[in-house]
């Protein structure tokens, strides 16, 4: 006979003599006081002896939002999960293409894993490929498309043709259009290619204030790069004003504080604009001999954050996982210059990571595919199954994943939030129930 409990995914905060809970199955959050805070916590019986206890209503109440379950029902949950995340894995609805026209790059970023790739560009018989290759997909009804590099407005030519040959695409839909670009090379005449083809998204990075980004993104010659992107950004969002930009801060343990400089730098620059969004694009450190270098561990991952948040930075709340990246998609491709197909980003340029060509209309090399699509996510990983943050984990990375695995590496892919034993969660909501919840009247309230 099952047993009711606290669910695994539930988890109870006290901060100050206030009470709250968080369930990660559902992504709910509610304020309960001290009363139901022990009901919560002193709940255990059998189904079958249930017409036997007291606040029976309370419970039943507890149960329908997911605070008490039984195992069994927690397992479903998981299981559902997975169906969901399964289900988009191998979705043939859409194609997402992400096209390196090339590898090479006009900066000397001395971190950047594009050094020493190959150089040279896609030619037009590859972007013909490219079209065919979509169109092979005959069950999708739609396609996603992204510029990636190197540096893709190198290519300027590459890109005019290809999106002139958009049209030849029959019975599919661009639904997403994106580009990531280090932004030095967005002048009036690469930013007019997309007239047509408005950019619906672009990426540019920045490495901290002006200072310390001009000695790290550099030109060949040698120069600093901060000043012409700001002007770029500038001319960029007057002739594309509905294109949402991410603008990417690159932060490790040295210029962490530098993030918030930079965040309201832009805020300032761009007051009126709704559609940029500026977060830490934090280097990690994810191996033990990374310990005494400059990239983040997760634990000054949480403290960092909240740092940020308490000078202004906005309180992300935990958001349900039911998708995985490109690698785990089967049809979404990373196309390289002489067409070669990739399943990870950071594999472009890398001979043994090709996993077929767009010539080939299909896969060819299935070993590494079926590690990512069997072996690239948290939510199939059975080492994460009673984990009590799976619905909400995204510190993942599928090719961390199977390096660990498969290769021997001890990356750390488990979420911030269980830092400290999961207390780096509990400050966080506690946080956001203060600043957004608290100075209003509750959202839910037990």
């Amino acid at each position: 006979m099952s047993t009711i409990r606290k669910s695994r995914f539930c988890f109870l905060i006290e901060e100050n003599n206030e009470f709250l809970t968080y369930v990660s199955s559902t992504n709910s959050f509610y304020k309960i006081n001290g009363y139901v805070a022990d009901l919560i916590k002193k709940t255990n019986f059998e189904l079958r002896n249930k017409e036997d206890i007291s606040n029976k209503a309370e419970i039943e109440s507890l149960r329908k939002l997911k605070i008490l379950t039984t195992e069994e029902e927690d397992n479903n949950l998981v299981d559902i999960l997975r169906m969901k995340f399964l289900m988009h894995s191998y979705a043939k609805e859409c194609v997402g293409i992400i096209i390196v026209p090339t590898l090479s790059c006009n900066l000397r970023c001395s971190y950047c894993f594009e050094k020493n790739k190959k150089t040279g560009s896609m030619d037009n018989s590859i972007c013909d490929k490219i079209i065919e290759f979509i169109n092979y997909h005959s069950y999708a009804k739609y396609f996603a498309l992204t510029w990636y590099g190197g540096e893709p407005l190198l290519c300027h030519e590459t890109i005019e043709y290809l999106l002139s040959k958009i049209k030849d695409i029959k019975d599919k839909k661009l639904i997403s259009h994106g580009m990531i670009t280090n932004g030095t090379l967005l002048t009036s005449k690469n930013i007019d290619l997309f007239k047509e083809y408005p950019l619906d998204t672009i990426q540019i990075t920045f490495d901290g204030i002006k200072s310390t980004h001009d000695t790290k993104r550099i030109t060949v010659a040698g120069h600093g790069t901060f000043d012409k992107i700001i002007e770029n950004l500038k001319l960029f969002i007057n002739k594309s004003p509905n294109t949402k930009i991410s603008i990417r801060v690159n932060i490790d343990k040295n210029n962490a504080s530098e993030f918030m400089d930079v965040y309201k730098m832009i805020k300032e620059m761009f007051p009126e604009k709704k559609n940029i969004i500026i977060y830490p694009g934090i280097l990690r450190a994810c191996e033990k001999t990374d310990l005494n270098t400059p990239f983040l561990m997760n634990n000054d991952v949480a403290e960092i954050r909240r740092y940020f948040h308490q000078h202004g930075y906005p309180i992300e709340f935990p958001h349900t996982i039911e998708t995985g990246c490109c690698a785990t998609c089967l049809s979404s491709y990373i196309i390289g210059p002489i067409g070669e197909i990739y399943k990870c980003w950071e594999e472009v340029g890398i001979d043994n990571c090709v996993v077929g060509n767009v010539k080939d209309m299909k896969y060819t090399n299935i070993e590494l595919l079926s590690k990512y699509m069997l072996h690239g996510s948290h939510i199939l990983d059975e080492g994460c199954y009673k984990c009590p943050l799976l619905p909400v984990c995204s510190n993942d990375c599928a090719r961390s994943r199977i390096n660990n695995k498969f290769n021997g590496t001890t990356y750390d892919l488990c979420s911030i939030y269980k830092s400290h034993d999961f207390k780096a969660l509990s400050t966080h909501l506690y946080d956001f129930y203060c600043k957004f919840v608290k100075k209003q009247q509750p959202i839910t309230s037990l």
